[in-house]
């Protein structure tokens, strides 16, 4: 093997390899219970209007599909905050014993490569939850005294994404909990803007020319003294 394939192979293989990978980026627009719009904190107090989760389904009697889920504290849980609070359908402490809610928040992963996305996040419950990620089953959790960690590198599709927590009451108040929600994923490559910097595939393509070049000029300087 010559010093221009020395040099050009492993350069060329690690240039490939940077141009092809793309960092995973936070996709807009997922949010943590108990938020307003945009994510904005909202007032204290049970009965806030959170802007991100609404009900799908419910067999609680009063319950609407469509409804918003609220504000919802009970001493017995763990301490909720600004960023991420403790949420149901009534604002209240009424509960029917065997009954479940669906609640669910959407993202859209327009724009991002959704076949390499993750997802991750916590929750506690008041009594049991099952997390859906587009239909197909994540996690579940219960016990509303801790956080439990949920996550899954699965199931994502184009376009809206539909995020599902099935809240199940045992008796007495029913809440949950999502905080640190994320979805991680590489952004698409857009089209080149005229006049705009090179992209890294571009840069890799020159550099391999620049070194080609360059070990060609001294392989034949070399060749020339030996002479």
């Amino acid at each position: 093997m010559n010093i221009v394939t020395k040099l050009r192979v492993p350069f060329v293989a690690s240039m490939l390899l940077m141009a092809g990978a793309a960092s995973a980026v936070q996709v807009p627009g997922v949010y943590n219970t108990g938020l307003g719009i945009g994510g904005t904190e909202l007032a204290t107090g049970d009965g806030q209007v959170d802007a991100n989760y609404f009900v799908v389904a419910s067999t609680q009697p009063g319950v609407v599909a469509g409804s918003n889920a609220l504000t919802y504290y009970n001493p017995a849980y763990l301490q909720d905050g600004p960023l991420s609070r403790i949420v149901n359908a009534t604002g209240t402490d009424f509960g029917v014993d065997g009954t479940s809610t669906t609640f669910r928040t959407t993202f859209n992963m327009t724009g991002y490569d959704f076949a390499n996305a993750t997802l991750s996040g916590q929750t506690l419950s008041d009594n049991s939850l099952s997390i859906f990620l587009n239909g197909n089953f994540v996690a579940a959790a219960t016990g509303f005294t801790t956080l439990t960690a949920f996550g899954t590198s699965s199931f994502f599709t184009t376009g809206i994404n539909n995020l599902d927590f099935v809240l199940a009451n045992a008796g007495g108040p029913t809440a949950f909990q999502v905080a640190g929600l994320t979805v991680t994923a590489a952004a698409l490559d857009t089209p080149p803007v005229t006049g705009a910097v090179p992209e890294p595939a571009a840069w890799a393509m020159l550099l391999v020319g620049f070194t080609f070049v360059g070990a060609s000029m001294r392989a034949r300087k070399t060749t020339i003294v030996a002479a």
